[in-house]
């Protein structure tokens, strides 16, 4: 189980240095594109980059959001349940996340491989777009293996501290 929570950890760590380095990037990029358009020609491909880069941060930033319980939640349907109903409503949630991400994983993958496009602007192939939906969605289903095996080996005690 420690191994499981030092991989989650280190995938959560890898993806907010990534999130803050692809907006710095949009930061610089967006700027050149004012500072081109301004006093040069304008950059053709700025607009897509940005684009793109904003999609890579918004899932990997989702997957950072899940693993630190940021999303919205209905707290006081748990608060209206004793403390043994409410942990196996949190692992129920992190269950049916769990297979929903799998999913989303899975056909994710299949559209990113098969996709031939390529970007307006650049040279690259869309694929390479497309492929942070199946990453994104995997490391949320680790991490929702995570939380749930952590919501299991909680003891009752904890529970009721927390209540």
């Amino acid at each position: 189980m420690k191994s499981l929570l030092k991989i989650s950890d280190a995938l959560d760590r890898i993806c907010g240095v990534l999130i803050v380095l692809m907006i710095g990037a949009m930061v610089i990029v967006t700027t050149a594109q004012i500072v081109f358009r301004t006093w040069f020609t304008a950059l053709s491909w700025s607009e897509e980059v940005t684009r793109y880069l904003l999609i890579w941060s918004t899932f990997l930033g989702a997957t950072c959001v899940y693993r630190h319980s940021g999303n919205i939640s209905i707290t006081f349907i748990q608060e209206a349940f004793p403390p043994k109903v409410t942990k196996f409503l949190r692992i129920l949630v992190h269950a049916v996340c769990m297979v929903l991400f799998a999913v989303l994983c899975w056909y994710g993958a299949r559209y990113a491989m098969n996709l031939k496009k390529t970007a307006t602007a650049l040279p690259i192939k869309m694929s390479y777009i497309f492929v942070v939906v199946p990453v994104s969605m995997g490391i949320c289903a680790f991490h929702a293996l995570v939380l749930m095996l952590l919501e299991l080996r909680q003891k009752a005690s904890d529970e009721e501290v927390r209540a």
